[in-house]
């Protein structure tokens, strides 16, 4: 395997600007970032079975467009009572984030198992068909009802263990420390640091 060269920007591969300021905020100011979208003005449909399938479409994806070292992730919500669903489909799992966590509310509605896990998988993509790959987890449960209004997606809903809040009442500060893409990339830091 070729050895990686500390990169002077990454290019990472999704255009939502929730997860591009999520992922600054957790990996810092010494690395010079970009999106696909400085690119190209299409995003990679997520057709794959497993997390990591995912990540690995966009990152090798993105580094053929950009030529430049690039960071891809997906992560996906498993719900113990609904046999690891939404999972790998949690982007899919319905038209927008409402829409989403209305449909898991509703089939929780009489379970007393609420636990679930998020899970991340980054694919860090620096040279023909050479890459790393970073994985992060964070357990908890679904709340009864959505609260909180910070964050994106599932986070209304999700309160991860050892909290009472969600990490919509949480807040940016806590869940960029304690989230499963921030687990991941803390391990992206330090391998870049090891280089």
């Amino acid at each position: 395997m070729a050895r990686s060269v500390k990169p002077r920007s990454i290019v990472l591969a999704t255009r939502n600007p929730h997860k591009i300021a999520e992922i600054k905020a957790i990996l810092g100011g010494r690395i010079q970032y970009e999106s696909i979208g400085d690119f190209l003005g299409i995003s990679v449909k997520e057709a794959g079975r497993t997390l990591v399938d995912n990540s690995l479409t966009k990152a090798a994806f993105t580094f053929k467009v950009s030529g430049k070292p690039s960071l891809a992730d997906d992560s996906g919500l498993f719900i113990e009572a609904l046999d690891g669903k939404p999972g790998v489909y949690s982007a899919r799992y319905g038209s927008d984030d409402n829409e989403r966590i209305t449909k898991v509310l509703k089939q929780l509605a009489n379970e007393k198992n609420r636990r679930a896990s998020f899970k991340a998988v980054f694919i860090y993509y620096y040279a023909p068909n050479t890459y790393a790959v970073f994985e992060g987890e964070c357990r908890g449960m679904i709340a009864d009802e959505p609260r909180g209004s910070s964050g994106f997606g599932y986070d209304p809903i999700f309160i991860p263990k050892g909290y009472s809040k969600t990490f919509a009442e949480l807040g940016e500060k806590v869940k960029n420390r304690i989230s499963h893409r921030a687990k991941a990339l803390i391990r992206f830091k330090k391998y870049l640091t090891n280089l």
